[in-house]
This record gives C-alpha cells, sequence and structure tokens, in this order.
C-alpha cells in the first residue's frame, strides 16, 4: 500500500506516486453514465437507468518527479482509498445511513446546515449513524473504490522541470 504525504489518495496496487510526483493532484470523480437519455413524442425528456451505479476518478498533476507508470497497463486494477467525499443529506429524525461503498477509516464527517460538526456516534462497515438532529445534517466519508486502469499519460515541461500526468480509473 502507497500513501504519500503529499496527498490523501491512496493506491494499493503497484507503487505509483513516489515523492515530489503527486502534490496538487486535482481529483475529479465522475458516475458512468448508466443507462439513456431520450425525448418521446412531446419532447419530454426521460431517462432509462440501468442498476450498478459507478464512477470514473481522472488524477492530473505536475509536478517534480513523474509517477512510476512504466509497469501499469489499462486492466490493471487497483484498490483506491479516495481523496474524493462523497456525501449525503440526512433529514430531520434520520440517525443512520449506509453507504454503497467501503468507507476509509476515520473518513466519516458530519455537519449541519450551518456548518458546525454534528457528533458521528458509530460507524460499523458501511453502516453510519449520527447523533439525533432537527435540521437537516451532510454526512460525508472518503469512499475505497475498486477500480480498473483505463487510461494514462506521462509528459515532461523541459524548462520549467515538471513532469504533468494524468491517470484515468474505472470503477469495476
Amino acid at each position: 500500500m502507497m500513501s504519500e504525504a503529499d496527498t490523501l489518495l491512496v493506491l494499493d496496487g503497484p507503487a505509483l506516486l513516489a515523492r515530489w510526483s503527486a502534490r496538487g493532484t486535482r481529483h475529479v470523480l465522475t458516475p458512468v453514465p448508466r443507462g439513456e437519455f431520450w425525448r418521446d413524442q412531446s419532447g419530454t425528456a426521460h431517462f432509462a437507468a440501468l442498476p450498478g451505479a459507478r464512477y470514473v476518478l481522472t488524477l492530473s498533476a505536475s509536478d517534480v518527479r513523474p509517477p512510476a507508470f512504466a509497469g501499469l497497463w489499462p486492466g490493471v486494477t487497483l484498490s483506491v482509498e479516495a481523496a474524493n467525499r462523497l456525501g449525503v443529506l440526512l433529514a430531520p429524525g434520520t440517525n443512520a445511513w449506509t453507504a454503497e461503498r467501503d468507507i476509509v477509516a476515520g473518513s466519516v464527517q458530519a455537519h449541519d446546515s450551518d456548518g458546525a460538526a454534528h457528533p458521528v456516534t458509530e460507524v460499523a462497515g458501511r453502516a453510519v449513524s449520527i447523533a439525533p438532529h432537527d435540521r437537516p445534517v451532510c454526512v460525508s466519508l472518503r469512499p475505497r473504490l475498486l477500480m480498473m486502469v483505463r487510461d494514462w499519460s506521462a509528459g515532461l515541461e523541459e524548462w520549467d522541470g515538471l513532469h504533468p500526468w494524468r491517470l484515468v480509473l474505472e470503477e469495476v
């Protein structure tokens, strides 16, 4: 498992991010379209959804050392502790929620509509419990995702001495 002080991102698999290769990494988490948009005769939009929501994670940075991508090919599977946070808004009286994905240990946070911290009382597996509340509370967490390499690129900005890179991962 690899984790650097330069980023919250953790990739469990081949060691990819050497020190000084991932500072200021841009993390973009995007849902994979699982269905089709269409319009009926009246022009009203519809969406025929398929079950099983998945994500694409696009990582990019430019730092003084390149990442170790030489042995990384499309199709390689990695366990990713994303730096991105996913959140859900719990209505008053709803004190529990079950996440769809595994949760990075210690990453669950809750806050009320004013931004004040709200107590998280228990995290057991994917189940999260919070203290009772009479206003909406946002619960957020960092997900652990099983992902497959879809694409990567690595470059060089010779005069600046930087190594820009991009890694695209898709949830299995």
